[in-house]
């Protein structure tokens, strides 16, 4: 079958196209892991930002889609509708597949005005895979976890799919060939992303990722992750955004990581990653050192807040915390940021 897959245009105030456009990880991972006869596409629109709609138009019409899937995140709702509806017109017989934060956390946006066929909720890659042999195949849905189907006028909800443990190879690597645009950078280098690990054990009141997955902790064996890096810098990569939930859980694993880049030779590039107050304060003598000599360059600090009674109030006060000999002594954002600068 003919896929196509696509970002959708909108960013955050905080992250302009001018200085950041980055690719999205989610489709790449989709592409790598349905079977290979299918001819797959996969295209960020916030490289076509000026012109989606002549765009999204060209690729449909080049594509010739079978399936057309939407990655949507909750302030990209309205136009993941208006792009279904573009879709819709001009390649009537095409099924629509959404996925991604909003549709996985709020279908019902979806099911009841949002013009789709399937929901692939939460994780994507194996129940994707799954949705597009039962299409081949006509062996109906019902069996598939993690998917909302269309059927007889209404829909259906199949039971969650349990969290991949990414340690038994069954999601393989993102095919990063299948992308039909370029242009993506982050402060004029070319700029790439990679997934180490997935989830997040702390229970913040404001965090999606919980609601998403539930709390716990998943991570890919270093071997697969230097493939990764490598296949990133095979396709030009100059900077590279680790996407992880929260890398810096486990810490003593990120030093290793560290170590693992340093010793694989993959440290002439600029890494970014998001990082905790806490561990970059009650570990920075021993990782700020790796983390530059492996090449990172960006850390997005995150600093939920200064006030312990923010903090309380926001479940987030170990995430925040110094320690020493085991006791809490105060907050870790300024100690942080002074190892980080160091």
């Amino acid at each position: 079958m003919n896929i196509l897959l696509l970002s959708m245009p909108d960013s955050f105030e905080h992250t302009p196209v001018l200085a950041m456009r980055m690719p999205n990880g989610a489709l790449t991972s989709l592409a790598g892991n349905v079977d290979p006869h299918h001819r797959i596409a996969v295209a960020d629109l916030i490289l076509a930002q000026e012109r989606v709609r002549q765009t999204v138009e060209r690729l449909v019409g080049n594509v010739q889609p079978d399936i057309v899937g939407l990655s949507v995140m909750t302030f990209q709702r309205e136009t993941a509708k208006k792009i279904i509806k573009l879709v819709r017109a001009i390649r009537p017989s095409a099924l629509i597949v959404l996925g991604g934060y909003d549709p996985s956390m709020a279908p019902e946006a979806y099911t009841i005005s949002g013009g789709g066929d399937f929901i692939v909720r939460g994780e994507g890659e194996v129940t994707f895979r799954e949705l597009l042999r039962a299409i081949e195949t006509e062996s109906g849905y019902n069996h598939i976890r993690g998917l909302t189907y269309r059927r007889g006028g209404r829909f259906h909800r199949n039971p969650d799919r349990p969290i991949n443990s990414l340690d038994d190879g069954d999601i393989r690597l993102p095919n990063r060939d299948a992308r039909v645009l370029g242009g993506y950078t982050m402060l004029g280098r070319q700029v790439d992303v990679v997934e180490t690990s997935r989830g997040c054990t702390f229970d913040c009141s404001f965090c999606s990722i919980i609601a998403m997955r539930g709390r716990n902790f998943h991570t890919y064996g270093f071997d697969r992750v230097l493939a990764d890096i490598r296949d990133a810098r095979g396709h030009g990569a100059q900077s590279i955004f680790i996407v992880d939930d929260n890398i810096t859980l486990n810490v003593r694993r990120f030093e290793t990581l560290c170590r693992a880049i340093i010793d694989a030779g993959l440290n002439d590039i600029d890494y970014i990653v998001q990082a905790m107050t806490s561990a970059i304060a009650n570990h920075g003598d021993t990782v700020a050192p790796l983390m530059r000599e492996a090449g990172f360059r960006y850390v997005f600090l995150g600093i939920e807040n200064i006030l312990d009674e923010d903090l309380k109030f926001l479940r987030a006060s170990s995430k925040n915390s110094r320690r020493k000999n085991g006791w809490k002594t105060g907050n870790a954002t300024l100690e942080a940021i002074d190892h980080l600068h160091r």
